[in-house]
C-alpha cells in the first residue's frame, strides 16, 4: 500500500528534526538490526550531458544501516568530478531550521485523539503500534493526522537498525562540505512537507489506517528496497514502486509524477544555463518506472545514458 511509500518518503524529513520521529524516545539499540549491505554492482548511475554541461543522476535510501557499503568507484569518480551537490532539500540536518517548519505544518491545536479518527476495529491495531514504536500516545495525539501516521512508521524503521546518518543524503553532504562543493536543494522543507500537509483530513485518516494495515510488512519492503536499489536493480525498485502506488494514483501523482516533471524542467534549465558538473541525488523511486526523471528528460529529446 502506499503508506509505505509514504513512510520512506518521509522519513528523512521527519528524522532531521531531533535525530529521530517527533516525539519518540531514542532507542540507542534496534529491536532488529539488519546486517551491513555490500554493494557488488552498485547503485544506478546515470548522466545526461551537453557540449559544456554533465549532470549525474544518483537515486538515494535516505535511511540506511551504518556501514552500507555503496559507494561504488564509478559514483565516486562522478561525485568528486563535480562542482555541484543538488538535493531534493537543503537543512534536514540543522534541528533549528527543520522543526519550526514542522511544528508549525504539523500541529493543530484542539485535534481529537488520534483513536478517535480511525474506525472502532482498527484501534487495537493503533495502541499496538504505538506501543511497538515506543512514540508516546499523547505525541501523537498532538500531531495532524499525517504527521502522526509518518512517524509511527519511521520509529518503526529505525527500531530495524535504519537512521539518517547512515543514509545517502548524509553521506554525500559530508563529503560534498569536505570538497568545498556548492550544494543546492530542489524544493524547500515547507514544499515537502506541504505534499502530506495539504492532504484532506479523510485521505490522511485512510493513510493511517493503511500504515497500520501494512505496519508488520515494513521490514520486509524495505529490505527488498535496499538490497534492490544497492546492485542497481531499477526495474526491482520500480516493481516494488508500483506496487506500492497503484491504490492510490492520486497520491502518487502529488508524491512523484508531478515532482519528477518539475525536476526533469530544472535539469533541462540547468543544461541550457549554467555550465559545468552536477551531482543531483534524489529518492531512488523518482529514478524509476514509467514516470521517472529519465523517462521525462527522454520525452523533452534529451538523451540519458546509464554508466554502471
Amino acid at each position: 500500500m502506499l503508506s509505505r511509500l509514504c513512510a520512506a518518503l518521509g522519513a528523512l524529513i521527519l528524522i532531521a528534526c531531533t535525530g529521530e520521529a517527533p516525539g519518540s524516545a531514542r532507542n540507542e539499540t534496534p529491536a532488529s538490526t539488519p546486517g551491513t549491505v555490500v554493494a557488488a554492482a552498485g547503485p544506478a548511475l546515470w548522466a545526461v550531458k551537453d557540449a559544456d554541461t554533465t549532470i549525474y543522476l544518483f537515486g538515494t535510501i535516505h535511511m540506511l544501516p551504518e556501514g552500507t557499503d555503496w559507494m561504488r568507484p564509478a559514483i565516486a569518480k562522478a561525485f568528486d568530478a563535480s562542482d555541484t551537490l543538488v538535493l531534493e532539500v537543503l537543512g534536514t540536518n540543522d534541528a533549528k531550521a527543520t522543526t519550526p517548519v514542522i511544528l508549525k505544518m504539523g500541529y493543530t491545536p484542539g485535534l481529537p485523539p488520534l483513536a478517535e479518527r480511525i474506525p472502532a476495529d482498527e484501534r487495537d491495531e493503533l495502541a499496538n503500534a504505538i506501543t511497538h514504536a515506543g512514540v508516546p500516545a499523547a505525541a501523537l495525539d498532538a500531531m495532524e493526522t499525517w504527521l502522526a501516521t509518518m512517524s509511527l512508521s519511521t520509529a518503526r524503521i529505525q527500531k530495524l537498525g535504519y537512521g539518517i546518518e547512515g543514509g545517502v543524503e548524509y553521506q554525500l553532504s559530508t563529503r560534498a562540505a569536505a570538497q568545498r562543493k556548492r550544494i543546492e536543494g530542489l524544493e524547500t522543507m515547507a514544499e515537502q512537507l506541504g505534499f502530506f500537509d495539504t492532504l484532506p483530513e479523510a485521505e490522511q485518516r485512510t493513510l493511517l489506517v493503511n500504515s497500520l494495515d501494512d505496519i508488520d510488512d515494513i521490514d520486509a519492503v524495505i529490505k527488498n528496497a535496499v538490497n534492490s536499489w544497492v546492485v542497481g536493480d531499477i526495474d526491482a525498485v520500480a516493481d516494488l514502486l508500483e506496487d506500492d502506488t497503484r491504490a492510490s494514483p492520486g497520491l502518487a501523482k502529488r508524491l512523484l509524477t508531478d515532482r519528477n516533471l518539475s525536476w526533469a524542467n530544472w535539469i533541462e534549465k540547468r543544461l541550457e544555463s549554467t555550465p559545468g558538473t552536477v551531482f543531483v541525488a534524489v529518492g531512488s523511486g523518482h529514478l524509476a518506472g514509467k514516470d521517472s526523471v529519465q523517462s521525462m528528460l527522454e520525452a523533452k529529446g534529451l538523451k540519458v545514458e546509464r554508466l554502471n
